[in-house]
């Protein structure tokens, strides 16, 4: 079914009604409303002028963007120089879709009576209507998506991925393409939200997968699909694809190891009981805070680790050990003796959040990165097993560096060649003699295979000796500093190899954004706010959400 027909059909019918009203307002406010609500906000081309009203007839919306005299009249409490609501290539945005879009609300937010009353309270008189702004969104959506599509016939690689997410007891699959087009810049668009059906398997979702990279025709584009779910490996390479499991998830699948320990996984359960002994009963969540104001504690509510995520175990455990005090006292009173941590448990908590402490350090300095592919992967595990054997009296820390190191983290082939072709981080692997071997030997294949499919008249011989040098050069050059954008470094240097990079480079280390992959609070949140959507708007909000230039979308990709 169409998607306006179908989201008409089922959310818009109370909006009809408001829509009947406009018919009663004055003429002025009419023309406000359809102005706010009906403009083509993504053409890039000239916008047709307004037609001349018909006598007897009320005036068309304008499709055009709104002069400036137009602005200020409508928006008095904007100073000059405030009214730009977008990045300089960024689509524009009304005030109320922008935040519609950005902090995923319904779009009927606009008639709910507090949002009126805010709107008045500022000096707007007359909001537009709930079926306005959906109006405006689905024509957003409709040329968000052109240009989306553009975007990706002009590249020749993309990677793909794939976030499985749970709302009610039912999955969903949010799909996100990734690629650097012709100017050197790196690019992430959310292409869509469909739901996983309950019985499905790890083929039927890989062939749900290519069927949404089959509309978008990208199919043959994508080399590697980055995902969040487990099993994925031999489905993905059946449709000749290659797989690479999410950083995020790795990390936690190490976590999950340790916990297999007696004395972690003790300490860990006894944790949990905790914390949701005091989140879910009132009586000790009010003897707690009495106990943090007798022993003039910060009044913070405990945290509950979400599954096996190592992020949200540290809050759990960082927030424990702080409050210990106030919830000893509160569970003596509870009569709750039983959940008291001894000493050895403590021991083992300050152990555990020692070594998770560094995990912390080391995303961190990855979230701050301007171009975070997975060329960093490989850096970030040397330096945090380095970190983690560096604290020898940590039990913990030692079994975490031993599950790193173990054979079930080794890197695959696309993760060493994409650090290979970080100038950045080179060295992690170009300074082995085996792989800089086996990386000449790729690339000079590769050039070989690229110049027999166009009819070159080359022998592998030739292409040797043209290449050799160049190679060699890059191998033998010094690392490009950490704070460099390898991506300007590609663009003027070593043009032959240069052809290969953005292949490697547009793989990204999680399933999900970085600043939300690595952030417990704004995790929650997208969670939250995604789970309150109908799923007839939710695949819509989320295209817009990720697509949109909403400065800090919450599934936007950092960029």
């Amino acid at each position: 079914m169409d998607l306006r027909r179908k989201l008409v059909d089922k959310r818009v019918g109370p909006v009809r009604e408001n829509a009947e009203r406009v018919k009663d307002l004055p003429l002025q406010d009419v023309d406000y409303r359809k102005m706010l609500g009906k403009r083509n906000w993504l053409c890039d081309e000239e916008q047709p002028s307004p037609p001349t009203a018909q006598k007897g007839k009320r005036p068309k919306a304008d499709n055009g963007n709104l002069t400036e005299r137009e602005h200020y009249s409508m928006f008095p409490q904007l100073q000059r120089g405030q009214q730009q609501m977008v990045t300089e290539t960024g689509p524009q945005l009304s005030l109320w879709l922008k935040m519609i879009i950005c902090d995923l609300h319904l779009y009927t937010i606009v008639e709910e009576k507090g949002f009126l009353d805010l709107m008045r309270s500022l000096g707007h008189k007359n909001p537009p209507s709930a079926a306005d702004v959906y109006s405006e969104m689905v024509q957003m959506f409709d040329q968000t998506k052109e240009k989306v599509r553009k975007a990706l016939e002009a590249t020749k690689s993309v990677t793909l991925a794939c976030d499985f997410w749970n709302s009610k007891a039912v999955q969903f699959l949010t799909v996100t393409c990734h690629l650097i087009n012709k100017s050197w810049k790196q690019e992430s668009f959310v292409l869509e939200t469909t739901l996983v059906p309950e019985k499905s398997s790890s083929d039927s979702n890989i062939n749900q997968l290519y069927k949404i990279a089959a509309r978008w025709g990208i199919e043959k584009k994508v080399h590697v699909v980055v995902t969040n779910a487990n099993n994925l490996d031999m489905a993905v390479q059946k449709v000749g694809w290659k797989h690479l499991s999410c950083f995020a998830k790795t990390l936690d699948k190490v976590v999950r190891q340790i916990t297999k320990h007696a004395s972690v996984g003790k300490v860990l359960k006894r944790c949990c009981d905790v914390a949701h002994f005091f989140c879910f009963n009132a009586e000790a969540g009010k003897k707690l805070r009495e106990a943090q104001i007798k022993l003039d504690l910060p009044r913070q509510s405990l945290i509950t680790a979400k599954g096996n995520a190592w992020l949200s175990t540290l809050s759990m455990l960082e927030r424990i050990s702080e409050q210990h005090e106030a919830l000893k006292e509160a569970l003596i009173e509870t009569d709750k003796l039983r959940l008291v941590l001894n000493e050895d448990d403590r021991n083992v908590m300050r152990d555990i959040i020692k070594a998770l402490c560094l995990f912390k350090e080391v995303t961190e300095a990855m979230k701050r990165d301007q171009h975070c592919s997975a060329s960093n992967i490989i850096p970030c595990l040397e330096k945090l097993k380095r970190k983690l054997k560096e604290q020898k009296e940590n039990d913990v820390a030692q079994l975490l560096a031993k599950h790193l190191c173990s054979d079930q983290f080794r890197p695959a082939d696309w993760l060493t060649m994409s650090t290979a072709l970080d100038p950045r981080y080179k060295h992690f692997v170009l300074s082995d003699p085996v792989i800089a071997k086996s990386f000449k030997e790729k690339f000079l294949d590769e050039m070989y295979l690229i110049a027999k499919a166009e009819n070159l008249p080359v022998t592998e011989a030739s292409l040797h000796k043209s290449n050799f040098g160049e190679l060699e050069n890059y191998i033998k050059m010094a690392q490009l500093p950490r704070e460099g954008n390898p991506l300007s470094f590609w663009r003027y240097n070593y043009k032959r190899l240069a052809s290969f990079a953005p292949e490697y480079l547009n793989i990204v280390t999680t399933a999900v954004p970085l600043d939300r992959a690595f952030d417990v609070q704004k995790s929650q949140l997208m969670s939250s706010r995604r789970s309150v959507l109908p799923p007839e708007l939710l695949d819509m909000m989320l295209f817009l959400n990720g697509n949109c230039s909403t400065e800090t979308p919450l599934c936007g990709y950092l960029s």
